[in-house]
């Protein structure tokens, strides 16, 4: 509170864009911890020609969707919050669950029939909308857009962590490509194929992979958090450091996987444009500065399966 009595407006800590689809949204993590998206983004994200507040205000008011709204959301919607942007003086904004909400009321408003013709563009991108938040959530894409998941505290990765993780164990479904090896062999110099004791030839990957794979895809998701809770879901079952399952199952479809193909694709970019194992690896320290892998020891014990 201020001196004169007047509660202060609150201000922005971190503030980030966040992409959904072609749309962009401005969102914001606040002093007190609220999560915001602008004003002027509501209607952007839900595919309205006219881009500003005013008409996502407007379109929440309409008998045809208002209707499905709850009292408790109508009150957030008719009353925005008001705090300092880094980069301005004045934002008005809403609190993070009020556009997932809305998603949710707008295909409800669909299912029962209340939508207009005109409308139907409404329900399209709140499916969009709601895939997109399927899983993780709206808070912590907010954080990963902001930044802000860096600073969290503990419990708060411990969170972030769960929305990779699956409950049940998925079934088996290929996640590496074949092209991954193949340059996995070209890099490391080994023969891209191999010939099994039966005799048939199938391609070659030797069980340092394994421990490459480890250390340059399944670390740097959340610098060794993911990896640490899967190490502890799916533990190794002999000395050889067999483990029942494949890492990769335990992963959520939403999220978890995701965010593990962006990796392998970014990691086998890295692979392609390298001539040599320290030519790689300085440029996966420039591509993943943040990521502490330590230095590389690929031969020194029996993989996991990953």
């Amino acid at each position: 509170m201020s001196g004169d009595g007047e509660i202060e407006m609150p201000k922005a800590t971190h503030q980030g864009q966040m992409a959904i689809g072609d749309v962009v949204l401005d969102c914001y993590v606040l002093e007190d911890g609220r999560r915001v998206f602008h004003k002027r983004g509501m209607a952007r994200a839900l595919g309205m020609k006219s881009a500003g507040g005013n008409a996502f205000m407007k379109a929440m008011g309409r008998q045809s969707i208002g209707s499905a709204l709850p009292e408790s959301l109508r009150e957030k919607i008719n009353k925005p919050i008001n705090f300092k942007p880094l980069t301005q003086d004045l934002g008005h904004g809403y609190p993070a669950e009020v556009l997932a909400d809305v998603a949710k009321a707008i295909l409800e408003a669909e299912r029962i029939g209340l939508l207009t013709p005109s409308q139907r563009g409404l329900a399209d991108q709140a499916r969009i909308l709601q895939n997109a938040f399927a899983g993780v959530g709206v808070v912590a894409l907010i954080d990963e857009a902001t930044g802000y998941q860096q600073i969290r505290d503990p419990k708060a990765l411990r969170i972030l962590v769960q929305q990779y993780i699956e409950e049940e164990i998925r079934q088996w479904e290929k996640q590496f490509p074949d092209a991954y090896y193949d340059e996995l062999n070209r890099i490391y110099g080994s023969r891209r194929l191999t010939t099994t004791t039966s005799g048939a030839v199938i391609q070659n990957r030797p069980q340092h992979f394994a421990k490459f794979t480890r250390k340059y895809v399944y670390h740097p998701l959340e610098n060794g958090a993911v990896l640490e809770e899967l190490d502890r879901l799916n533990p190794k079952v002999n000395a050889r450091g067999d483990r029942r399952t494949r890492f990769h199952q335990h992963l959520t479809e939403g999220y978890g996987l995701e965010k593990l193909k962006a990796q392998v694709r970014d990691v086998q970019t890295l692979l392609a444009v390298s001539t040599d194992m320290s030519e790689f690896r300085r440029l996966f320290a420039r591509r993943f500065p943040d990521a502490s892998v330590g230095e590389d020891d690929l031969f020194a014990e029996p993989p996991a399966s990953l």
